[in-house]
């Protein structure tokens, strides 16, 4: 596996500067997370997978679908109607082959950044959160009580940032994944 110094350095060139900026603020808050959640070994893994997590996300949309072919990605019609919802599962398989992460714990937290599931890792939970309160984000509604959740318990975090998220989807007519509304009732479930 690259060092995170040559991770940034290459990632630098395949991400827009804005996305850059939020890669940093994810790896950076996904690290203070796994700080009070775990020990040494998962703040590493989380910084890993926090840089790392929107590594395929600036591909052109024709880029995503052929990598996605040629590198047997699944993609389910959701997916399909909605090519950036590929980016989580194609970067965990661009973090593998380009960036040489062989742990499958950061290679499953990249995979799941995005629509979540039910029964997350602890790592998994990190990084889907941090990407959603990182320094770096423009406030919205929700973001502040977000953010004091996800110091507070994870899986409470994890039930109100899907349920917004979905929310969120909604409203704009787009295509919903299942597999984040089996991640909110599950996580809704925990907390009854």
């Amino acid at each position: 596996m690259l060092d995170t110094e040559k991770i940034k350095e290459k990632l630098q060139s395949a991400l827009s500067v804005e996305r850059y900026i939020h890669t940093l603020g994810v790896a950076e808050e996904a690290k203070k997370l796994a700080a009070v959640y775990g020990d040494e070994e998962l703040v590493k893994k989380a910084e890993y997978a926090g840089l790392l997590h929107d590594c395929a996300k600036d591909y052109p949309k024709d880029m995503k679908l052929r990598f996605c072919k040629e590198y047997h990605v699944p993609i389910d019609d959701i997916m399909k109607k909605q090519v950036d919802l590929t980016h989580p599962f194609l970067g965990a398989e661009v973090a593998k082959r380009e960036y040489g992460v062989k742990d499958d714990e950061i290679l499953e937290a990249i995979k799941w950044h995005t629509t979540g599931k039910k029964d997350m890792s602890v790592l998994e939970k990190i990084i889907f959160i941090a990407d959603y309160i990182e320094p770096n984000r423009e406030s919205f509604d929700g973001l502040d009580k977000a953010r004091e959740l996800a110091y507070k318990d994870l899986d409470e975090a994890m039930a109100y940032i899907l349920e917004s998220t979905i929310e969120y989807v909604k409203e704009r007519g787009r295509a919903l994944h299942p597999y984040s509304v089996e991640a909110l009732e599950y996580y809704k479930n925990l907390n009854n």
